[in-house]
């Protein structure tokens, strides 16, 4: 839609596959945190107990069938759910930080904020800066979430950005609010960053409460949102499957691209997406590091497929591609070949301007630093893969696009309704 006419179809095509295998990869990835993170709350409350890398194999799948579960059910119950969670997310926030902030011991400013640490041995603090963005970053993949179901929302053009926007602008604040309160409260620094449990803030939580029950009711919360997190993000990564594969852009298209009559869930695509995550997982039983190197394209394929959207979009806004849509036209537009209009959410002017350029500088450098290990010396066991998946996805879509895709693949279709007049 935004790509020059002459190669919109593959950038369509790549843009797709980019999407698609980022949250694939996002899906096998929060369930094996989820895993996780009922492990580091099994080794709190029994210091003798010694995780397995089988073991967390078995609760991601737990984890899958749990948000198969949910996603099947459909209908009107998950969103239901959704506002439990919500309310969930909103109560615990303030379960978790009021102990932190009363019981914690805390530390001075210059404690927070002059002591630089570099864990990897990097030649200067800066580049360890930089490497060390990417659990930050992580935090960041998925903003595309919501629209992969604008097909269920009524006025998406609207309430999908503003949702995105409220949501990012909400938790950024109540993010940064924790942040602050766990940095002022960690207690002892050589201890947190060696925890026992594997996390460091269940270290903090248990140093500030000085109470194993405390600390784990606290960690509980956390791993019920992550679970929450889990089937959220199957949803949307099989919505993002079905979308492509009725654009005809994945092989088996014919079956992924059918929807349950009764209960209006792509439940193809949901036991497809769980499948693979469970499949994904079984690499964490022979090399823990294969296996996190492969999720990785959870961040390198999403933020890949945001650069390209928001690049090409600069270039519409730069040179004027994108006009204002006229109320008492009934001319189908922002569709392939036709005219490009403003929606009713946007950045006018300059101002988008500046913002999209910052994007695209921003996401370049996220990107960079991604495919950086995480220390030195660089060895097969630290070695960061992510750039050599995210090469072979491409390299495959590629020759599928040559070989069968552009035979089948016309670039997304768009669903009208006709009024009779």
């Amino acid at each position: 839609m935004l790509a020059p006419r002459s190669v919109h179809k593959f950038a369509s095509y790549t843009e797709g596959w980019l999407t698609v295998i980022g949250w694939q990869a996002l899906c096998a990835g929060a369930g094996y945190l989820s895993a996780n993170l009922i492990q580091g709350l099994a080794s709190l409350t029994h210091p003798n107990y010694h995780p397995h890398p089988y073991q967390v194999t078995l609760l991601l799948w737990a984890v899958i069938v749990l948000s198969v579960f949910i996603n099947a059910i459909g209908g009107t119950f998950l969103p239901k759910f959704e506002g439990l969670i919500l309310i969930l997310h909103c109560l615990g926030y303030f379960a978790i930080l009021l102990p932190l902030v009363v019981l914690g011991e805390h530390q001075n400013s210059s404690q927070v904020f002059d002591v630089f640490l570099n864990g990897g041995n990097w030649p200067t603090e800066g580049l360890s800066f930089m490497i060390g963005l990417t659990g930050s970053i992580f935090v960041f993949v998925g903003a595309d979430g919501a629209i992969h179901m604008s097909e269920e929302i009524v006025n998406a053009a609207v309430i999908v950005p503003r949702s995105i926007v409220f949501s990012y602008t909400y938790n950024g604040i109540l993010g940064f609010g924790i942040l602050l309160t766990a940095l002022f409260c960690r207690g002892d620094l050589d201890t947190v960053l060696n925890p026992p449990s594997g996390y460091a803030f269940i270290e903090i939580f248990l140093q500030a409460t000085e109470s194993t029950t405390g600390a784990a009711v606290m960690t509980c919360i956390i791993t019920v949102m992550q679970l929450a997190a889990s089937i959220s993000i199957l949803t949307s990564s099989s919505r993002m499957l079905w979308s492509f594969a009725r654009d005809h852009g994945v092989p088996g298209w014919r079956i992924l691209s059918k929807v349950h009559q009764r209960s209006t869930v792509p439940i193809w695509c949901v036991a497809v997406t769980s499948l693979i995550s469970c499949l994904l997982s079984l690499i964490n039983l022979g090399s823990p590091t294969a296996f996190n190197d492969v999720v990785s394209i959870s961040v390198a394929g999403l933020y890949s497929s945001y650069l390209v959207a928001l690049g090409l979009l600069l270039y519409r806004r730069c040179t004027g591609g994108i006009k204002f849509s006229n109320t008492s036209d009934d001319s189908l537009t922002n569709t392939s070949g036709a005219e490009l209009t403003w929606g009713p959410w946007y950045l006018p002017g300059a101002f988008g301007i500046v913002v999209n350029a910052f994007a695209c500088v921003y996401l370049t450098t996220a990107l960079f630093f991604t495919f950086w290990p995480t220390e030195l010396p660089v060895k097969a066991d630290n070695m960061n893969y992510s750039v050599l998946v995210l090469g072979t996805v491409i390299l495959f879509s590629t020759i599928h696009y040559i070989f069968w895709g552009k035979k089948e693949y016309t670039g997304p279709l768009v669903e009208v309704s006709r009024s009779r007049g």
